[in-house]
């Protein structure tokens, strides 16, 4: 049998493949059982459509062939189709033409018809070219099932295997099948005990009830709220340059609850569409809109608002189009479908269901509506993280008391060094200086450097040098006034200021190519200009990120010598012999013309707060107590000589690492145990009109149009629908041919690894067709009879024998179904990234069971996110059991290098 069209879903282009493979798609075609839906359309759709399709805009010939009226008409004066007569018939002339300028598809559109093609096509028009829909625009029938039959899934399978002439493969062994239902039902392996009581277990009924237990599994929600999270296109930032953080995770929770609770999908799918609509709305009925809150935001400087909200309802449309729908409505943004029945007017009559939400295209907290919902699951992160907050202090203040000899023997050390004086900052003395822009440095003995010469509007300066001692805890940069600066300041601009945007601390070594950049991670200065009239240069924390828009300036300063910064490293730096420091200065203001005139840099090598604080070091001040004669240390300075022993002490470090890390997130755990605010949907009062947008232009608005439902998906004719509230009525009524069929084939791909059609997102002329048409429409009015009943499905195809087949194939089944559309096998398929990392945390007896709650960082490589988010974001993995539960709340960000 012939494929056609099948859908590559990851790269979203449509292959023309033709694979001659025995009964891979549905029964093979024999002489005089030609069907339209199932075999001409095809053909029609892949090689017809794009010149004789829905799209008026690129129709040739003022022929359709996707209508049944159109098709049948006079075309030039003949008929394109002439039933049961295919040599008068104008396509099967234009399809054998061997004059190339007659002949259909023309050469230049690289389509070719094969003569299986032609014949099936010459076929249909002989026996009278009898016309359907396609097949998943027709409402599903209920197939009948015998009543001998032991299983209805069965019955379709072993149907079409007897048709072929194969057996079902061997029941899996029963480890097997245990192993097989948990991963499936709850996403995690069963353990050794629960395998071994199972295959002990000879009750007739037990597998019944481990499939049971499983789907009262609390982790059965986190199960499918995986599925439908991927869906959702759910993550915890916003996307785009900034990928800001958001708090949308409660509607994350509201899904596994959801699911847990078995809530119906008819009102799981109104509640996500319009529980703000609905009499009396609840919180938790309002935070499932969430789920159409879940798009990228755009907040770029210079992007328009309202493109972003727009691209926003876009964004809503083509999802419900995808789940919901299985179509690829988005190709209808531009022009109408060139494929499906779905015209670009029809598409912006959806649109205009999201069109009036109360938004207005902004991102962060600008991005209302908003929802202030207090999670109920927090509380209980909140307490494990104050428990293990506790337990660390207790550690620390144990190893600070253990300390103590260790600092009385430093103290003597470091009162001999310092009894003749202590010398806090040590000049850089460059070995080279350079700009990138042409700036002529020059440095004095005291390590003074000076500009001169060319003046560029912007520039970077380079100081390489080797420190006089091999570690290095902080840098100094004085920036002094100078009298041939305009008005006797610091910069060599008409302004006389200076705006220093970034600085970096690189690493480079003797015969390599690489350069380590040294992460700073403090930044303090004796004065910073206030940013005025939209600038935003003053702080001079902003030069530790890589943003030019920000950094230090001291305009509006009183003129003084100098100006002070240090800036501390995040780890002491210890050099090798063969490695020398470059301090960059950066000076890429919007502004411009603000460079650096006169300024000299230093380094230190003393821990901790030394490098934090522009007072007097520790030392320092001792050593100044010493010279004047007083020997005894103020309580105020033991403190502080004591804190400074400790930021060298490893047992002190290691433990105040980890307290740090415990502190941080219990104050995470806190915030999140607050009011959150989370992204949901709300109407405006004064509604908004909708246009067709011409050739999808945000801002090219063509005719008006109010929300409506596709013609060909709603009996034919245009169904009064208003709000939000009709259109998920509609998605799930008895009469919408697509959702069932759509949503019982994502539940099936599930549990046996492939769908029942195997373009899940394309259900449209496209798209493939099932492999057994009668069992997915069978199970889609099962799932809307046994009232939208998900665990009822998954119960149904777990229980199946089907399901419980073994995966092992003998060679011939191999070469005859290498893709198991037969179903004589269990299909082979390896689990997915998500269920790697819960079943090694299960298996290992480390996974935190807990639900629910704020997300949590797992383990990163380090430094990963670090050339994205200019400085700004800093990946910490959670500590201690948070670390370890399932990947559903893992911390989950758009962007990573």
């Amino acid at each position: 049998m012939t494929i056609r069209n099948m859908m590559n879903t990851q790269s979203g282009k449509i292959l023309s493949i033709t694979l001659v493979l025995w009964g891979l798609i549905a029964d093979p075609v024999s002489a005089g059982e030609v069907s339209f839906s199932r075999d001409v359309l095809p053909i029609l759709s892949e090689n017809c459509f794009y010149c004789h399709g829905p799209d008026e805009s690129h129709r040739k010939a003022d022929l359709r062939l996707d209508l049944e009226n159109a098709a049948f008409a006079l075309s030039n004066g003949k008929a394109a189709l002439k039933p049961g007569e295919p040599d008068e018939s104008l396509v099967v002339q234009r399809i054998y033409a061997t004059d190339p300028d007659d002949r259909m598809p023309p050469p230049d559109s690289h389509k070719e018809l094969s003569a299986e093609d032609k014949a099936i096509i010459k076929d249909w028009i002989a026996a009278g070219a009898p016309w359907s829909k396609h097949w998943a625009f027709e409402p599903p029938v209920l197939p009948q099932v015998p009543s001998e039959a032991t299983h209805p899934i069965d019955h379709f399978i072993q149907k079409r295997l007897e048709k072929e002439g194969l057996e079902w493969a061997e029941e899996a062994p029963r480890h097997t099948l245990l192993r097989r239902l948990a991963f499936d039902i709850t996403g995690l392996p069963p353990s050794i005990e629960e395998v071994r009581s199972f295959e002990n277990n000879t009750l007739p009924d037990a597998y019944s009830r481990e499939v049971d237990r499983f789907l009262r599994s609390p982790h059965h929600g986190e199960r499918m709220a995986m599925w439908w999270l991927d869906a959702a296109r759910y993550a915890d930032t916003d996307g785009y340059q900034g990928d800001a953080t958001r708090t949308n995770w409660p509607w994350r929770d509201w899904v596994v609850e959801a699911f847990n609770a078995n809530m119906s999908f008819d009102q799981f799918t109104l509640e996500q569409f319009a529980g703000d609509l609905l009499p009396d709305a609840a919180p938790n009925q309002i935070l499932a809109t969430s789920f159409h809150r879940n798009h990228m935001t755009n907040g770029e400087g210079g992007r328009d608002p309202e493109e972003s909200r727009i691209d926003y309802v876009i964004d809503r449309v083509n999802t419900v189009g995808t789940l919901w729908m299985g179509m690829t409505v988005g190709c209808a943004q531009c022009h109408s479908h060139k494929f499906d029945p779905i015209s670009q007017a029809e598409y912006y009559q959806l649109n205009a269901f999201f069109n009036n939400v109360d938004e207005d295209g902004s991102a962060g907290s600008g991005a209302k509506p908003f929802l202030e919902y207090k999670s109920p699951l927090a509380g209980v992160h909140v307490q494990a993280g104050e428990r293990q907050w506790n337990r660390s202090k207790q550690r620390l203040e144990k190893v600070v008391l253990e300390s103590q000899p260790q600092f009385e023997a430093w103290l003597s050390r470091k009162k001999q060094e310092v009894s003749d004086g202590f010398t806090p900052w040590h000049p850089l003395l460059p070995e080279i200086i350079e700009s990138v822009e042409g700036t002529e440095l020059v440095k004095d003995a005291q390590g003074i450097v000076t500009a001169h010469g060319p003046n560029p509007r912007q520039d970077d300066y380079h100081l390489k040098a080797r420190p006089i001692s091999g570690k290095v805890t902080g840098i100094r940069l004085e920036i002094f006034s100078d009298e041939r600066h305009t008005h006797g300041r610091y910069g060599r601009g008409v302004t006389g200021e200076f705006i220093l945007t970034n600085v970096k601390l690189l690493v480079l070594k003797e015969e390599s190519q690489l350069v380590r950049e040294i992460p700073l991670s403090n930044a303090i200065a004796d004065f910073e200009a206030k940013p005025e009239g939209g600038e935003r240069y003053g702080n001079v924390k902003d030069t530790l990120d890589d943003d030019p828009r920000n950094g230090w300036s001291t305009r509006g300063d009183t003129l003084s010598p100098s100006h002070v910064a240090v800036f501390a490293l995040k780890e002491p730096l210890q050099l090798t012999p063969d490695e020398t420091l470059n301090f960059v200065m950066m000076h890429r203001s919007t502004i411009g013309d603000a460079n650096t005139g006169r300024f000299r840099v230093s380094v230190s090598d003393q821990p901790g707060q030394a490098v934090r604080s522009l007072d007097p070091m520790p030392l320092e001040q001792w050593a100044a107590l010493l010279s004047h004669g007083q020997g005894a240390i103020t309580p105020e300075l033991l403190k502080r000589l004591k804190q400074q022993f400790l930021e060298d002490h490893q047992p002190y470090q290691a433990e105040k690492q980890r307290y740090d890390r415990v502190k941080a997130h219990y104050n995470e755990l806190k915030k999140a145990s607050g009011s959150q605010k989370v992204m949901v949907l709300a109407e405006r009062e004064k509604r908004r009109e909708t246009h067709v947008l011409v050739r999808g232009v945000w801002d090219q608005k063509g005719e008006v149009v109010q929300p409506g439902l596709p013609v060909a998906l709603s009996g034919g004719q245009n169904q009064k629908a208003a709000t939000r509230r009709d259109l998920a009525h509609w998605l799930v009524s008895r009469e919408h041919p697509l959702t069932a069929r759509v949503v019982v084939n994502h539940l099936w791909q599930l549990v046996f690894g492939a769908g029942l059609v195997r373009t899940p997102d394309d259900f449209g002329l496209q798209g493939e067709q099932p492999t057994h048409p009668d069992l997915l429409d069978w199970l889609a009015v099962e799932f809307m009879e046994s009232g939208w009943d998900m665990r009822h499905m998954i119960r149904l195809m777990v229980t199946s024998r089907t399901y419980r087949q073994s995966s092992h194939v003998q060679a011939s089944l191999l070469e005859l179904d290498p893709y198991n559309r037969l179903w004589a096998r269990a299909s082979r398929y390896r689990l997915p990234s998500w269920m790697l990392h819960d079943a090694a945390l299960q298996t290992s007896g480390l996974l935190n069971p807990g639900l629910g709650g704020p997300p949590v960082k797992p383990f990163q490589p380090s430094g990963i996110w670090q050339d994205i988010f200019m400085g700004r974001f800093t990946y910490l993995p959670s500590p201690g059991a948070a670390r370890y539960r399932r990947m559903l709340y893992s911390f989950w960000r758009r962007s990573s290098a």
